[in-house]
């Protein structure tokens, strides 16, 4: 009977435990970093939350590519059309009819607690409707002389057991990008990403190290605002367009999401001529930044309104979609097996080679299969590799392929790319 008594308490105290769980989001928007700039970053602490979740290389801005109307895309979870801003002055909003996504889940949920930290002042200071409790704005992050220090402060917010959302943004990239140029080929521009994510480690430690954080459920949202070329930005180019989206958590599977340009809408078609005009079709499926805060309103709100997003997207008039309902189905293939390596893939789409790195820190023997959507083998190979190996692509014809790689341990890599 004593032994009963025991296993009924310890099923009680595991669904208390469960049920004594939060859903807690932390935005992390990094200003300026093209997608190809980001795949040849040295950027572990991303890569670990790119190996813990679902993640694309392949998102295209559908707006115009400058911080204020991309900003309020992602935030919003609508575009420039409604949400009315299209310059860095915020001139026009129309934020009390489409506000940031922390005012809608604040509808449901009045006593979440949101908070933002961030490094450029227009995010403070021009938008009204946001609903943030506590606003923060920093000098810059890593400061040598004594001024505010953005991974600090964020960590002052997280240590707060009552925070529900946090926004946190860094603008080094973008002001490098402006500076010494958008280009992956900078060095300068590359540093300024990589010290990003030297200073995200403080704030993933100080995350992992809340009292609550083992009955807290964590979604991590990455997301630039947009690329650069030269100089600049605010055209319609690839570089401009061509960002990335990463979504990290216990509950989102481990997948990345290769996906084609879902276009542009008519006006901006009109404008930047080389952009096609928006696919709907494509856009059901593909990621892009207005998915970001419904996702995390989603996320927020599961609790409340179960399976029951879509009708609040219609009620609110929103353009992007959750993908935490997609999550259950995803659109591209996943290492299912158990005995699974992440891979991490760069370029893609490809046009000659391209390189696959892998989670290890000693030579292994790599066999790799490269397989047409027909299903046949149309490259093969055994490799001794480090880290990565590089596979010679130019002689594919364009289209979707899969790769999969066996290595000697038993362990099991698959991984879509697009061959451009």
């Amino acid at each position: 009977m004593k032994k009963n008594y025991t296993l009924l308490l310890l099923i009680f105290i595991i669904n208390v435990v469960f049920a004594s769980q939060k859903r807690k989001v932390l935005i992390i928007g990094i200003d300026g970093t093209r997608s190809d700039a980001l795949q040849q970053a040295n950027t572990p602490v991303i890569d670990s939350l790119i190996a813990n979740g679902t993640y694309s290389f392949n998102v295209y801005h559908m707006g115009i590519t400058v911080s204020g109307p991309s900003w309020s895309d992602i935030m919003c979870g609508v575009w420039e059309a409604k949400h009315g801003v299209t310059n860095n002055d915020y001139t026009n909003s129309r934020y009390n009819t489409y506000p940031y996504f922390t005012t809608r889940a604040k509808s449901i949920k009045p006593n979440l607690y949101c908070a933002q930290v961030v490094e450029w002042s227009p995010l403070n200071d021009k938008v009204y409707n946001d609903s943030w409790n506590k606003k923060v704005l920093t000098a810059c992050d890593g400061c040598q002389d004594g001024r505010n220090n953005t991974s600090e402060l964020a960590c002052v917010e997280l240590a707060n057991e009552n925070l529900d959302c946090l926004f946190l943004y860094y603008d080094q990239p973008d002001i490098t990008g402006h500076s010494s140029g958008f280009n992956p080929n900078n060095p300068s521009y590359i540093a300024a990403i990589e010290y990003v994510d030297v200073r995200l480690r403080k704030v993933m430690n100080c995350l992992k190290s809340r009292p609550t954080y083992a009955n807290e459920d964590w979604l991590i949202l990455l997301i630039p605002d947009h690329g650069g070329i030269g100089t600049g930005h605010g055209g319609g180019s690839k570089e401009e367009r061509n960002i990335w989206w990463i979504a990290s958590g216990t509950s989102v599977p481990k997948q990345q999401i290769t996906a084609s340009d879902p276009g542009t809408y008519n006006i901006l078609h009109q404008i930047f001529n080389q952009v096609p005009a928006a696919d709907p079709n494509k856009l059901k499926v593909t990621p892009v930044q207005t998915d970001i805060g419904v996702t995390a309103l989603h996320h927020l709100l599961a609790d409340s309104i179960g399976d029951s997003i879509q009708r609040y997207i219609n009620l609110w008039r929103l353009d992007g979609k959750s993908w935490l309902s997609r999550f259950s189905t995803p659109t591209s293939i996943l290492n299912k097996n158990n005995n699974t390596v992440n891979l991490k893939i760069y370029p893609n789409p490809v046009t000659d080679f391209i390189t696959i790195w892998f989670d290890y820190k000693n030579s292994i023997k790599v066999q790799y299969k490269i397989i047409d959507m027909s299903g046949k083998i149309v490259l093969s190979n055994e490799v001794k590799a480090d880290y990565s190996i590089n596979i010679n692509c130019a002689s594919l014809s364009k289209g979707m392929y899969t790769i999969q790689l066996l290595m000697s341990n038993g362990e099991i890599g698959v991984q879509k790319f697009i061959k451009d």
